[in-house]
């Protein structure tokens, strides 16, 4: 997984998942080593959708999808879906765009062969009689 890059600094992702889940799409980040302190990771770009990542710890973001697909709604429910905001820049299914900024200003980095897991399975969530 060597990444080309032109940019001031080239994320150093080890491994890039995603997961489907109880309400849309975990996608989850490695990185090798610690971003320097000028450098935020703000969001991701990935299936259509925009959303901003979540600092787990120093080397592990997430970033959450909510997707239409995950959100039941009942007959005579007119309440709005909630869904991630949208991007219109087109990727193949095991691509994403990190969106990062250092020093303030705003740089993307595209990243290939995101790894899709299998969903969880929430036994909970099917009663099974």
């Amino acid at each position: 997984g060597v990444q080309t890059c032109a940019l001031p600094i080239c994320f150093p992702v080890t491994i890039a998942t995603v997961r489907g889940g109880g309400s849309g799409i975990n996608f989850s980040l490695e990185l090798k080593s610690e971003l320097p302190s000028n450098i935020q990771l703000k969001k991701l770009i990935f299936r259509g959708y925009e959303v901003p990542f979540e600092k787990q710890d120093a080397l592990h973001f997430m970033a959450i999808i909510k997707t239409e697909a995950n959100q039941q709604k009942f007959d005579g429910d007119d309440s709005q879906i909630y869904t991630s905001p949208k991007n219109a820049i087109t990727l193949a299914e095991n691509e994403a765009i990190l969106i990062f900024s250092k020093n303030g200003k705003e740089y993307q980095q595209k990243i290939t062969k995101v790894i899709e897991k299998p969903a969880l399975e929430y036994p909970s969530a099917k009663p099974k009689f």
